[in-house]
């Protein structure tokens, strides 16, 4: 008799190979917290393009003389 397994998350990781490209690579997503909403920036870059667009953003928001985003208010997931 097959038993059924309960998943303690709603929404499971995504498998490996969606997550890997052909160099090998471990994509991420990037999000941004403002408030009680998440948006989604980006998807299918490695970790360190994600670092990387996090300081553009904030250069670019540097010179326009606005204040830059808190490192907290980004996630990076894979």
């Amino acid at each position: 008799m097959a038993e059924k397994i309960t998943k303690n998350q709603i929404h499971p990781p995504r498998k490996k190979k969606d997550r890997v490209d052909s160099n090998g690579n471990d994509l991420r997503r990037l999000w941004l917290k403002d408030g009680s909403t998440t948006m989604l920036i980006t998807k299918e870059l490695t970790e360190n393009g994600c670092k990387f667009m996090i300081n553009t953003i904030n250069s670019v928001l540097i010179k326009m003389g606005k204040k830059p985003l808190k490192k907290e208010r980004f996630l990076i997931t894979k």
